[in-house]
């Protein structure tokens, strides 16, 4: 037997308690994501500035990776705009999937132009030109406090979006750090060497990070179940008076933070229409622990047929 609550009253609390939320966690999402967006791009003209000053391809690298930052940060916002529209007739779940879209493209963006650092920072190791260390320092601080206190503010967010984001920051941070410790050795020995060495080492880890996360957005394309597990999700439900078993469960995620599941409920052979409704609500109630936002729900009488395919 089909879902047959009430529409009216159904959707009238789920917009109300879900749009409230939804508004606070949008507003806070776009001012953080602003504040990296001028942070980034003020501090890659300085470094761009700098970078030539001081002839480091550490830091031109890193210029160059910044730009690209502040061009994935603001197509970042643009989605994350995007992705708080209503539903409508084209994405009846709504465009919150266009915020993943964004974690995507900016870790795509990411891992080119790490590439790019590699192919630039190799031949300097073979071929080195010695960089002017007291520069670096001095920009290595201004680095570690312009990108740290990026960080910090992006670190709040919860979105697939801004989790990407962050690692941006976090790997500009620690990028100026190498970048400093560099500097620091360079003044004092003649190891020109290290600030290409310091670049590739760089461009790797930024690289092992950012496939990580873009995994997770393909996931969410992909429309792998998330961090929870389905079978966790089941045996709750199971806990439920009158629930005898179920089967034909799906869980996936409209962007890594809100999930939709939907599932077939056998209830008991005396159950009323009554009790099947109570057992939906009872469902309803217990998924939201999970992260679940939206849960559509089959009920079937024990020794029912089930016509729909099994999916495996």
């Amino acid at each position: 037997m089909s879902e047959q609550m009430p529409r009216h009253s159904h959707s009238h609390s789920h917009s109300h308690a879900h749009g409230h939320h939804h508004h606070h966690s949008h507003g806070g999402a776009l001012g953080r994501m602003k504040w990296a967006l001028a942070l980034n791009f003020a501090f890659a003209c300085i470094e761009l500035v700098g970078g030539l000053w001081t002839n480091s391809v550490a830091i031109l690298s890193d210029a160059l990776h910044d730009f690209g930052d502040a061009l994935a940060v603001g197509l970042a916002i643009f989605l994350e705009k995007l992705s708080h529209k209503k539903s409508d007739g084209d994405f009846s779940y709504g465009y919150r999937r266009f915020s993943t879209l964004g974690a995507l493209i900016t870790g795509i963006i990411l891992i080119l132009g790490s590439i790019f650092i590699l192919i630039e920072s190799i031949p300097r190791l073979l071929q080195p030109q010695q960089p002017h260390a007291d520069g670096m320092i001095l920009l290595a601080f201004l680095g570690v406090a312009v990108n740290g206190f990026a960080a910090y503010r992006v670190s709040k967010g919860e979105s697939l979006n801004e989790k990407m984001l962050m690692w941006h920051m976090i790997e500009d941070v620690l990028g100026w750090v190498l970048v400093l410790v560099g500097a620091i050795v360079m003044k004092f020995y003649d190891i020109p060497q290290l600030d290409a060495g310091l670049a590739i080492a760089l461009a790797l880890w930024i690289l092992y990070n950012v496939f990580r996360n873009v995994r997770e957005a393909l996931k969410v394309f992909l429309m792998a179940s998330p961090n929870i597990k389905i079978h966790s999700v089941e045996k709750e439900i199971l806990k439920i008076p009158k629930v005898i078993d179920l089967h034909h469960g799906h869980l996936w995620s409209l962007d890594g933070e809100n999930h939709i599941y939907t599932v077939h409920v056998v209830v008991a052979e005396n159950s009323t229409i009554q009790d099947m409704e109570n057992v939906k609500l009872a469902i309803k109630k217990r998924v939201r622990d999970f992260g679940i936002i939206e849960a559509t729900i089959e009920t079937e009488i024990v020794g029912g047929a089930c016509v729909d395919p099994s999916h495996e």
